[in-house]
């Protein structure tokens, strides 16, 4: 009951709090070399922030459009973030390995950057401009699964940031599994 309990309220306490500014650019150890990365030095359109889970089936299935949307917005730049607590990292490691994404996935630890985000869901997705500002936040998909989805948020957000038109859902419903925090 405490653990729904304090889901509840920090849901109801970060539904709209995402608009914040966030420092550029955003670093970390990628999860697969261990090696120090940074995010958003060189920003054409935006920087696409996905908050992604190794077990979640809802993160798991828009991997495939995550893959399509990289490869049509190449004036993007892409940063995966895993967060959760609560999955091993070698197991992690291994599930990122496999998937092949185009962009590097920085862990976490501590779930430092999910907490700047008020990142809540996997997948949960954050569209900056080069001053930190969040032009978009919200899901992949108005779906936890990518196949049942029949409007493309995040797609449509970077048409629109694209041509310079005002963005059609500049938030976007998250669907999918909580960011199991740092205790």
């Amino acid at each position: 009951m405490r653990k729904y309990l304090f889901t509840l309220l920090l849901f109801i306490s970060t539904s709209s709090a995402y608009a914040a500014d966030h420092k550029m650019p955003i670093k970390g150890d990628d999860i697969l070399t261990g090696s120090e990365i940074q995010a958003g030095n060189n920003i054409n359109k935006g920087l696409v922030v996905v908050f992604l889970s190794a077990k979640c089936p809802c993160s798991d299935s828009h991997t495939v459009e995550l893959l399509d949307l990289q490869k049509d917005f190449k004036d993007f730049e892409f940063i995966g973030i895993h967060s959760n607590a609560d999955e091993e990292l070698e197991f992690s490691k291994n599930y990122f390995e496999q998937k092949k994404l185009p962009f590097a996935v920085i862990q976490d630890r501590n779930t430092v950057i999910a907490d700047q985000f008020k990142a809540f869901k996997t997948p949960h997705v954050f569209v900056l401009n080069s001053d930190g500002k969040v032009l978009y936040q919200g899901g992949v998909t108005n779906s936890a699964h990518f196949s049942r989805a029949n409007k493309k948020f995040l797609r449509e957000a970077l048409e629109d940031i694209r041509a310079g038109k005002t963005i059609r859902t500049p938030e976007g419903r998250t669907l999918g599994c909580v960011i199991a925090r740092s205790k």
